[in-house]
Formats: structure tokens, sequence, C-alpha cells
């Protein structure tokens, strides 16, 4: 036992010499904030199309241009319906140039605080005008701020999203810089049960999410050609007797590693190239939207030199990707959308899966070749069978893509849906702000706190479902883009240094909520200070839960709050009742024994210490001097007893001083009646000897009301002030209401905390936690 301890103190001088080494890497960057140059792309009013649409009193959506071919042309099919109309958010000239969308793109990314006041200084003037912002895709910066500053508006927001899944579900709707996977419109119309699948398992409402079809496969629903073959063949100088194979390239560079996907499409589309030379077959390379150099100068060369292939440039398409479709006979790509879309033209449609993947449209029935023998093998069966592979995948595509058929009505319901909220028969429900999603217990995206490696990987393991968000990005990062996305800053603790201004400063030029968070009062088996991952946490918007000098959330829901339910109060109670009866405490790892100590029969009350310089002693307006007042005070209130001292675990077991150390006892011990406790025990075998607990914020003074003890507070912890406690300060004007020990319990152990099973992988409730804790610290003692 006496071993195991010293290794833990020798294990937390390695922890905080890590730690110390780790900011010393890091640093707190506090770093000069110099005026952005706004740039010349930047449209700081409404120009002459927005302004007259604006003055047509028509039910007005906006949406933000980005890639034609993509989110521009799903939206151009809403545009020209009755009963409301799009307008385009004119905040960046020239967006529909490449370079102008990359620079847009850009400066979001790396300085996000500006771009967001640029987009609040074109919409506020329009928050009232609009009935909405429509997005096709919300989670890039570009787009993701704009978003939040709808939020932050109260702007109506719906997401059409233009593409579903292609490689991996876990890197589809994901933003490799920031990591924001989850939409944060209030609303999406989307493609089919796929989609909602994936946006719900990370945390998006599903009554939030509308399955109304794919847009973009609507134009399949009966489709016919508008050229004939004769004048398409023409465009590209083929022949029109001879078959044709569609090459849909795409980037890859969100979904694979770019090397290698870029490789392994070249060589894919070198071997069509060589069996359409050897064939008689005819080949059409489509470049994707981005204008990403995919071939390479020797391909393009080739092509270019071949009277059987041809190349359909982003730069300048010559036809849709729709008519580029149905004038072919083969649909190949690695992974394009466009396999599916062949396959719904009638057209044979393959999969050229020379890079490692998990085909996606193979559920669909499209099969795959992965290299040049497996492509010939296939292409020499059915080029000239003239008939299709087999498939039943439409059935599972038709649900995970659509409403249950491709019924070509996508479009029809997504305009019948804006009709109706400009019309206003329907109301668009504003989303919960990311900070009442914290506070209701529901899903987050991103959060930043100001954490290094050593911290993440040990107190805070837990952290991320803690918070219960899907990533955790430490604020100390330098690199803007990791912190555009963040809903929520976090805070541990509010004592004031570099780091957190500089954290506030983030939050507030982002206008992101700052929370301050601490660690919970069933934290783990052992103490902080050993490294151990915290199993709680208890967070505040505005202070820290033990701060009395201002109003924190946890005394403003105590004082303004409702009354507990009639289950409400039970439930507190059985929880209390719990605690007690398993004598778990914020640490767990003292042994539980009955302690003698003082005069025989005499009896005893306890006064409790506290780490020296603990930020809740201040911040609980307590000093030295209140410590050596309730002392004195268990002394004259309490003349025939013994006076118990437990001095503070991390005293006893980590090497740190407090408030009782032994030489300002020494005074005291001389009148015989007090008596230190040194080594470390369980408090409830210290509230088993006693009637009365005098503390000064410490939190083992709330654990002492719960064991029903008189608690005597000489500062104001979150717990004194009700009526429950013998206060020698007050807080004028604050703290009037009197609430039960179980109000005080609902609102700080179940309303504002969070706790973690390690052994469930789960956030649990905080019976729960008792559970684990109490079997835990079990289990350790049989083992020692």
């Amino acid at each position: 036992m006496k071993l195991g301890r010293q290794l833990k103190k020798i294990s937390h001088r390695i922890l905080d010499a890590a730690n110390l080494l780790e900011l010393a890497r890091v640093g707190f960057r506090s770093e000069q904030v110099q005026p952005v140059a706004i740039p010349s792309w930047y449209r700081p009013t409404a120009g002459a199309a927005l302004s007259s649409k604006l003055q047509s009193k028509v039910p007005l959506f906006l949406f933000c241009p980005w890639i034609p071919e993509h989110g521009d042309k799903l939206l151009g099919t809403l545009m020209g319906q009755q009963g409301y109309e799009l307008a385009e958010f004119d905040a960046f000239l020239g967006i529909e140039k490449l370079n102008t969308r990359r620079s847009v793109a850009r400066f979001a990314r790396t300085n996000p605080a500006q771009y967001r006041r640029m987009i609040l200084r074109r919409l506020i003037p329009l928050r009232k005008e609009i009935k909405g912002f429509i997005f096709t895709f919300d989670w890039a910066p570009a787009m993701r701020i704009i978003a939040q500053v709808c939020q932050e508006l109260e702007i109506p927001t719906i997401l059409i999203p233009h593409e579903s899944v292609f490689v991996d579900r876990e890197k589809y709707y994901w933003c490799s810089e920031s990591n924001a996977s989850v939409p944060v419109s209030d609303v999406v119309l989307g493609w089919g049960n796929l989609q909602k699948e994936i946006m719900v398992e990370r945390g998006y409402d599903p009554h939030r999410f509308k399955v109304v079809g794919a847009p973009k496969f609507d134009a399949y629903h009966n489709i016919a050609p508008d050229l004939a073959r004769e004048q398409f063949c023409r465009i590209f100088g083929l022949v029109p007797e001879k078959k044709i194979a569609l090459f849909a390239t795409q980037p890859l560079d969100s979904q694979l590693d770019v090397d290698t996907a870029r490789v392994a499409q070249r060589e894919a589309i070198t071997d069509l190239l060589d069996y359409a030379e050897k064939h008689d077959l005819q080949m059409i390379v489509r470049l994707p939207p981005s204008n990403d150099d995919i071939l390479g100068q020797d391909i393009r060369e080739r092509i270019e030199n071949a009277e059987y292939a041809a190349v359909d440039d982003a730069s300048a398409y010559v036809l849709s990707a729709e008519e580029a479709i149905v004038q072919s006979d083969i649909v190949t790509s690695i992974n394009s959308t466009m396999l599916f879309e062949g396959m719904l033209a009638g057209r044979l449609s393959f999969s050229m899966k020379y890079v490692d993947f998990e085909p996606f449209w193979q559920r669909a029935g499209i099969p795959s070749v992965s290299n040049k023998h497996e492509l010939e093998t296939f292409l020499n069966r059915f080029l000239h069978s003239e008939q299709l592979p087999e498939s039943d995948g439409l059935a599972w595509a038709a649900l995970a893509f659509g409403v249950g058929s491709f019924d070509g009505a996508a479009v029809q319901r997504i305009s019948e849906y804006l009709r109706s909220i400009g019309q206003n028969q329907s109301v668009i429900d504003i989303g919960m702000s990311p900070k009442e999603k914290l506070f209701n217990k529901k899903p987050l995206d991103v959060v930043a706190i100001p954490s290094t490696r050593t911290v993440f990987n040990t107190v805070q393991r837990h952290i991320k479902p803690l918070l219960m968000a899907r990533h955790v990005q430490s604020s100390r990062d330098v690199e803007a883009s990791k912190l555009a996305a963040a809903d929520l800053f976090f805070q541990w603790g509010v004592r004031d240094n570099e780091m957190r201004q500089r954290l506030r400063a983030q939050a507030r030029q982002l206008g992101r909520p700052v929370i301050i968070v601490e660690d919970g009062f069933l934290r783990s088996v052992d103490i902080g200070l050993s490294g151990e991952p915290g199993l709680s946490v208890i967070l505040d918007d505005v202070t820290a839960y033990y701060d009395a000098t201002k109003v924190s959330r946890l005394e403003r829901r105590l004082q303004e709050g409702p009354d507990l339910s009639t289950e409400e109060a039970l439930r507190a109670r059985q929880a209390i009742e719990k605690i007690v009866s398993a004598r778990v405490s914020k640490y767990n790892a003292a042994p539980d024994f009955r302690l003698s100590v003082g005069r025989g029969e005499s009896s005893k009350v306890l006064v409790v210490d506290q780490r020296f310089g603990d930020q809740s002693v201040e911040s609980g307006m307590g000093s030295e001097e209140s410590f050596i007042l309730a002392l004195k005070a268990a002394l004259d209130e309490n003349p025939n007893s013994d006076v118990i001292v437990k001095q503070h675990p991390d005293a006893i077991n980590a090497g740190k001083s407090s408030y009782y150390s032994d030489e300002r006892l020494a005074d005291f011990m001389k009148t015989g009646r007090v008596f230190p406790v040194r080594t470390d025990i369980n408090p409830y075998a210290l509230f088993d000897l006693v009637d009365d607990v005098y503390v000064v914020t410490s939190g083992m003074g709330f654990e002492a009301l719960m064991a029903g003890k008189r608690v005597h507070c000489f500062g104001m912890p979150f717990y004194a002030g009700w009526g429950l406690t013998e206060d020698h300060i007050s807080l004028p004007g604050r703290r009037t209401r009197k609430r039960a020990l179980e109000d005080v319990f609902h609102f700080s152990y179940i309303e504002s905390s969070r706790y973690y099973d390690p052994e469930k992988k789960s956030v649990v409730e905080v019976e729960e936690i008792v559970d684990f804790l109490q079997e835990t610290r079990n289990n350790e003692l049989i083992n020692i």
C-alpha cells in the first residue's frame, strides 16, 4: 500500500513535467492581432439584381452560388416556381470563376473572424427581408460561417445536399481541416434514408431531416436526349454508328489518398483507352467541375491525337452531364455519382475499382472491375450482347437515395416545401444554438478547449464523450482553420492567464460562447493529480460553479429556476441516498475504516482543509483568515469536543501545500483538542464520528449535508446561502430563495453535470457512475 502511494507520487511529478514540456513546446502564442485586408472579390453592399428582387416583395430565399455544375445547377431547378423566389447572395464578385472560389475558401479558412464580420455586414440588413438561406453544403468554412451567422441573426437555414456518399461514409460531409461533419442548418431536405442515417448517427435531429429524393436524379425519369446522335458525335469528332464509353473523372481528394487515387484513375483511363483502340470503341473523358489536372500531359496528348477519344473539359463544358450520359452506351468511373445516373438512364454502368476501397455503388447493383484483365473480360461479355447485367439493387437504392422510387418529383417536393414557407403555411423552427444543445444534453459537432496532447491523453481522456462532441480541437492551435467550425469554446477554471485570455479573444472574434468546465463532484477513483482521467464534469456558461463573485448559471437556476417536480425530487432523494450508502465521494481511492482519533469517547466535530491557493477558495470569498476563523469557531462553539482537522488529499498524496499545514496547526494543537488526520481516508468515515462540519468552500461540505450533518460555511460555496447551512458571510440581495437539499443536488449533480462510464464507453446518469465508482473501488481494494 505504501509503495503504491510512493509510485503514484512519482507519477504525479512525471505528469507535471510532461505538461510543462508540452507547454514549453506549444507556448501560449499570444499573437499580435493584425488588421486583415479586405479582398477585392468582396462586395460590401447588395448589387442591382439582389436589390431588385428585394423590392419585388415576393417571398425570397438567398443562396450562395458556388460550383456552377453542382450546387448552382441544383438550385437552378428550383427557380421560376410560383410562390417564392431565389436570389444569389452576391457577397463574392466573380464567384463563378474557380480561382475566386479558391480564394474565398482560403480566406474563410485562414481568416474566419474577419470573414464572419464581412458576412455579418451583408446579412444584417437582409435578415428581415428574406425567408431563409439555402445551402447545398455547410461543412466547409466558407459556407459554415455563413450558416453560423444566419444562426446568430435567426435567419432560417435549409440544406439541400447536392451529393451523397462516395467512398467512405465517415468522410462523407466532412471537412478535413476543421473536422465539421454535422449540418448546422435548421432543416435538411435530403435524398433518402442513407443521408438521414449518417447525419442522425452524428447527432443531427431526425425530426429536422425531410426525405425528398435526389434532384439530380429527376432528369433521368423518362429521359430523352436533346441532340440527335449525329449532332452529339459531331461535337466531339466521333462516329455515330460506334458505341461510346463515358469516363467520369473525380478529384478524389476528400475520400482517398489523393496521390494514390490520381495514379489509379490515370491507370484506369489508360486501360480503357487501350481497350477502345483495340475493340473499335469510342471514349469521352469528362473532367471534374473542380478543373483539377486529372489526366496529366501524356494522357491528354494521347486523347487529343486519337480519332476515337475526346475530352469534355470543365473550363468549357460542351454539354450537361445528363446529355453526356444519355448519349453514351457505357458509363464508367472510379466511383462517381454518374455511375448511378448511367444506371438510371439504362446504360451499361460499372466502376473501375483501381484503388483499394469498398465500392459504394455496388450495393445498387453496379458491378466493378479492378484491373485491365477484368476490364477486358467484362466489356467483351457485355459490349456486343446489348443486354445489361441483371441487378436487384435498385430497390435498395430507391430507399437509400430516394423516397422509395425515382419518380422525378424531388424538385417538385422541394418547391412545395419552399412555397409553404414563403406563403407562411409552414414555419421553419429555428434549431437550438450550440449552447442550448450543450445544456439540453444534445450532441455537438466540434468544440475547442486549450489542452495539450499530454492532457488529452491523461486527465481529459474522456472529455469528448463528456461534452457529447464528435471532435475536440485544442484552441492552442495557431491555425485558424482548425477553429473555424468550433461550436463552443471551453475554458477549464476561472483563474486568469495569458492562455485563457487568448481563448476568450478567439471565441469573441468568432462569435462563439465560452463555457467554463470543471472536474465533477464524482470525479474518479484516484485524485486528479495522479493523471487518472476524469469521469465527470460540471458546466457553466457564466463562471465556475464555485465562483460566488458572480452569478453563475447554477446560482441563477437555484434562484430563478423552477420548483422540482415530484418525480425530480424523488429521483434526487434516491440518488443522494445511493451516494451516501455507497460512501462515494469526489475521489474514491481513500480507504474506508473506523478511525480512532482524539480523546476516546469525547464528542467530535470536523474541520475540512483545502489545497493552498485553490481557486474555489478565492472565488468562494474565502481566504487564509477564513480557515483560521473556521477552526477557532469549531473550538469555541464546541468547548467539550475534539476538533478533527481533515487535511486535503492533494497535500497528503501529491506533495501540495494546504491551509491547515502542520505549521499552521501547531499553536491550535496546544489546546489538546485539535487532532489532524494526516492519512487519506474516505470522507464518510469522518462523517461517522461527527455531527457538525466546518468548511470554507470545500465540496466535502455538500457531501456532509447529504450525510445529514450540520454544516458551517466560512466562505460562500455553491450550496451556501439557500438555508441549508450555517453561513458566516452573506451575499446581499442574492441567494434569497430557500432551497431543499434535493433542489441543490438536482441542479448541480444532475442538470449541470455529465458522467462517463469507461466500461460502457458511454455517457451515463449519476446513479450509474455511483455504481461504477463503488464497484471499481471495491475491486481495487480486493487486489491490494
